[in-house]
């Protein structure tokens, strides 16, 4: 053949063409997914080594994978619209395996393509890549393969970095500069042909040793000593006072509870500050109202001017939160970040962590599950689980002292007990039903059947006691442990339920009624002390936190609004008065748009004032009223003293003062932020919206 005569077309066989373009756009597809990793670390909240490791990990071999699928189609259709040349031109599998990969960047990368589009884009992508092939043949950049192991030697470069600068400390982040750097250096190689798969096993070896030397998060408090006090709080979401047999209810199965309340001091008139979730449980961290804090309502995270126990115990306890629903995820309330350790693991893939959710991979994978009726990102999680997960961690401590607080979720509507619990308090239980699924008339017809409402009941009877044993084996863990002794622990709840009282059935976070404001609460101080007290005086879920800082002896970092119940705990006189404001959002929607209604209440030991703003019910507007109840006489809060614009006895007038003083100065309580459309979703299930 002379020189001037062309080359001969040289044809790639199908099945070679086939594993070149998956591998070569599994490679590419890799280093896309450790770029998205690197953006995702840089601009969302992963907080732990660990929980990043998984983002990167799952990242790279999602979009892999998905690289890889999609070469396959794109490789078939370069074949069959261009042959299989090598001449001078780039071969049909580098040129599939660039559309897909294209098509994956402006994807994951640049979020222009949704994923229903990502085929039909790699099949265009890769018929442009085709137009362009004798360019792509004297452009080494893109067809190399040592570009791509380069590219992705430079995305594990930039996790391990961010990993280095966000996570780790001391000697373990100079290791991982070290390792970034090394990383970076084998990045650079392999551009230049040598050594090409060997930055990317470094970047891997580097993640698991990071990931090892760091797992599970552990931190030394600044000032502390081998057995000082630790702090245990527990709440159990929706838990009525009256569900407890130490609160006098005798068909309850509760001995857990019941058994730790002959232990400690039982209050047995303490209050809640509000009636949904968020709120209360801000209010007991904090020692502060809902409009001091900022989290008003569900949805609404807490001020980051705002201290709770896990701020100011930083130095000095190390601090861990198990979470069980979603209302308390770090995106709704803000709490994360007050903890050294927040789970609030609510994906069906328990190994997942949610910040995976920010890969846009993960999240149209999420979207796409969801849309045929399997739900990924749960409400909440069985108490099991939140206590395996606090058990677990608990179990890696040294002997440093600890603050840990532990969410249940249970007797929270669905009521889905398991079935021993059930059977506990219904011998014929034969399945759940949830409340919030039931359109209005399947909920009229339950209500006036008496045996369905009794069943209904006997659910969140069963779920009580589910939860009971739950807490069973979390004190039993800190007993085996040798820590409980020098524990101080908390049981309480956010708030109650209707369960029929006023006519609200099953449900919470609309009236200001004892049923929803009324909750238990039990102190065991370490030892034992002061076990078997009962202590009649209203307290106040605000107290919460004072009590804890004043067992330890520590001061709050900024002034609080409760106060200690260590004296009232111990039996000493106590003459500090405790009103209690109570703050409840009221949702509510005409002709589609959302209108919001307010009502606040101020509660003494005696008596109740309850403010409603105006707001619409259905189609009609409510006006702004006032209702009045004598607690001692009636407290049921059956009689209304303010019906018909009656001006009832003193201490009417009193309170009436002090609620227009307490409404006037939460009138600039933030209601009106916008909630994430994420966020709205998940409370619409919860039956919040």
């Amino acid at each position: 053949m002379s020189s001037t005569e062309a080359a001969p077309l040289l044809r790639e066989p199908v099945a070679a063409a086939l594993g070149r373009a998956t591998g070569l756009a599994a490679l590419c597809g890799a280093a896309i997914g450790l770029l998205e990793s690197a953006k995702v670390l840089a601009t969302s909240d992963a907080r732990y080594v660990q929980w990043a490791a998984r983002l990167v990990s799952t990242g790279a071999l999602g979009y892999a994978l998905v690289a890889a699928l999609l070469a396959l189609p794109c490789a078939l259709f370069a074949l069959a619209l261009f042959g299989r040349p090598q001449f001078r031109a780039a071969p049909a599998s580098t040129c599939a395996a660039l559309g897909s990969a294209l098509s994956v960047a402006l994807f994951a990368l640049a979020g222009w393509v949704p994923a229903e589009l990502a085929l039909p884009c790699a099949l265009a992508a890769t018929a442009v890549m085709l137009a362009l092939k004798e360019i792509l043949a004297w452009w080494p950049l893109a067809t190399r393969v040592a570009t791509w192991w380069s590219l992705l030697g430079l995305g594990s470069a930039a996790c391990i970095a961010l990993v280095a600068v966000r996570f780790a400390e001391g000697p373990v982040q100079w290791l991982a500069g070290a390792l970034a750097l090394a990383n970076l250096g084998l990045a650079i190689a392999s551009f230049r042909g040598r050594r090409a798969p060997h930055a990317a096993t470094l970047g891997g070896l580097a993640l698991i040793a990071l990931v090892s030397l760091a797992a599970p998060h552990r931190r030394v408090p600044e000032i502390s000593s081998a057995g000082q006090t630790d702090v245990l709080l527990v709440s159990i979401d929706t838990l009525r006072a009256d569900a407890l047999g130490c609160y006098g209810n005798p068909r309850a199965q509760t001995p857990t509870i019941d058994a730790l309340a002959g232990e400690g001091v039982l209050f047995e008139d303490a209050t809640s500050q509000a009636n949904t979730t968020v709120p209360s449980h801000v209010t007991m961290l904090s020692g502060l109202y809902p409009i001091e804090h900022g989290a008003v309502s569900n949805g609404r995270p807490i001020s980051s001017r705002a201290r709770t126990l896990g701020d100011v115990l930083a130095r000095t306890h190390q601090s861990g939160a198990f979470v069980s629903g979603f209302t308390l995820v770090d995106e709704s309330c803000g709490l994360a970040s007050r903890f050294d350790w927040y789970d609030d693991q609510l994906l069906a893939w328990r190994w997942l962590p949610r910040v995976v959710e920010r890969l846009h991979l993960v999240g149209a994978l999420i979207r796409f599950v969801e849309r045929r009726g399997l739900d990924i990102r749960r409400a909440d999680r069985p108490a099991a689980e939140t206590v395996d997960a606090a058990l677990e961690w608990l179990g890696t401590r040294g002997d440093e002292p600890l603050f840990t607080f532990v969410h249940l979720y249970d007797p929270h509507v669905p009521y889905e007990p398991p079935s021993e619990f059930a059977r506990l308090h219904d011998a014929n239980y034969e399945g759940s039903r949830n409340w919030y699924e039931l359109d209005a008339g399947a909920r009229e017809r339950l209500v006036q059947d008496p045996t369905q409402v009794e069943h209904m009941k006997a659910l969140y009877a069963g779920e009580v006691s589910y939860a009971d044993a739950q807490l069973a084996r979390l004190l039993e863990g800190l007993r085996a442990s040798g820590r409980l002794e020098r524990t101080l622990v908390i049981l309480a709840s956010d708030h109650g339920e209707g369960m029929g009282s006023h006519g609200y059935w099953f449900d919470h976070g609309t009236f200001l009624f004892d049923e929803e404001l009324h909750v238990p609460l039990v102190l065991r101080l370490p030892n034992a002390a002061y076990g078997g007290r009962r202590v009649k005086e209203q307290v106040r879920l605000l107290d919460v936190a004072p009590t804890v800082l004043d067992v330890l002896g520590l001061q709050p970092a900024t002034p609080l609004s409760g106060s200690s119940l260590l004296s009232l705990a111990q039996g000493l006189p106590d003459d500090r008065r405790r009103p209690s404001f109570a703050l409840a959002d009221i949702a509510g929607s005409l002709s589609g748009f959302q209108l919001r209604g307010q009502r606040q209440s101020l509660r003494t030991a005696r008596c109740k004032l309850v403010w409603t703003s105006s707001h619409w019910l259905d189609a009609e507007r409510v006006p702004e009223r006032e209702a009045f109840y004598t607690l001692d006489s009636d407290p049921g809060e059956l009689r209304d003293l303010r019906a018909d614009g009656a001006i009832p006895f003193q201490p009417f007038d009193d309170l009436q003062r002090d609620l227009s003083t307490w409404r006037e100065r939460t009138s600039s309580a933030g209601h009106d932020a916008e909630l994430r459309d994420d966020v709205v979703e998940q409370l619409r299930k919860l039956g919040y919206l």
